[in-house]
Order: C-alpha cells, then structure tokens, then sequence
C-alpha cells in the first residue's frame, strides 16, 4: 500500500504548470547584440542597390527568472533594417553576400537598399528574438511575446557616379570605360 501524499506548489514558482512568462520577466537577460556588414565595405553609389547583411545566432543565457535560476534560449525570427534616409525594411533573415547568392555587384537582395542622394547614413539592424526558457533543466517553454536588440550603426558614404565615355563612343572600343 502507498501513502497518499501532496505536492505544494507556490503559484509563480518554478512548479507551476500556468506560469505565464512574459518578455517584461526577461530583466535580467539580453540577447547577444548581431554584427552587420556591407557591401561594398562601408560606401555605396547614389541609385544602385548597397547589400546589407547581419549575423545573428541561436544562443542561451543563465540568470535568475522571477528570483529562480534559469536558462533562457533566443531564437532570432526577423530583422528590422533602417537605413538613415527615413527608408526602413523588415525581413526574415540576415541577408548574405552577393557571392553567397550567386549574384553580381550591386544586384537587389532581400536587404539591399539603393540611396537616392548623396551623403553619409548610418545604417541600424535590429534583430527581433524569441525566447523559451527553462528552470532546473526541465522541458523549455514558450516566453509570450518577441524582444530585439540593434547592432552598432553601420556608416555609409554615399557617393554620385558619372560615365564618361572614352573615344567619343563605345562601338570604337566597347570594353572601354564607361561602355
């Protein structure tokens, strides 16, 4: 025969099978901040299409959760571009590098962005994380709502182009400069 016997759990604790946590409980945890880089490094041509590319990754944290030691996972699931000409975009990767994508310079990607004018324009990505968390090694669970974290600015000089044409006209020399 087996004693009957009962468990008490504090409501909020770690035990508790309707604990509910939200991005506003994540105090004492942030995301790793994500690298960006550019292509062409650091300039770009006034109307054709600059490539920006962001790294982030899956990573975990350890800390105290609602006063309990606990381990959070974020998950990146979006990035938010901002390219300093009041030009904004939202996409669901980093991007990659031209030769990643098998295309030529200054193709569009996903993340690209053609400045209308010249000038220098700071260029800001915020990764938007998910996060699960667990206490003691238990099974993960879902925090309720996203959170994100911007890279250092990205500076950019943007500069214009002209073609000049060499020999008065490219059918002399079509592989001239500016044919």
């Amino acid at each position: 025969m087996r004693d009957d016997f009962t468990v008490n759990c504090i409501p909020g604790s770690p035990c508790d099978p309707n604990l509910v946590v939200r991005v506003s409980d994540l105090v004492n945890f942030q995301p790793a901040a994500p690298s960006q880089t550019m292509e062409p490094r650091g300039w770009s041509v006034a109307g054709l299409p600059a490539n920006f590319i962001a790294s982030a990754s899956e990573h975990s944290r350890t800390g105290a959760l609602l006063g309990y030691p606990a381990e959070v996972h974020f998950t990146p699931v979006g990035y938010r571009w901002s390219y300093g000409d009041g030009a904004q975009a939202s996409t669901n990767s980093g991007g990659a590098t031209w030769a990643a994508l098998g295309l030529p310079e200054f193709s569009d990607t996903a993340t690209s962005h053609a400045f209308a004018s010249p000038g220098s324009y700071a260029v800001v990505v915020a990764v938007v994380y998910s996060a699960e968390y667990r206490f003691a090694g238990l099974a993960w669970r879902p925090v309720q709502g996203t959170l994100s974290t911007s890279a250092s600015p990205l500076g950019v000089i943007v500069g214009d182009a002209q073609t000049v044409l060499v020999n008065r006209e490219c059918t002399t020399n079509p592989a001239g400069p500016g044919c």
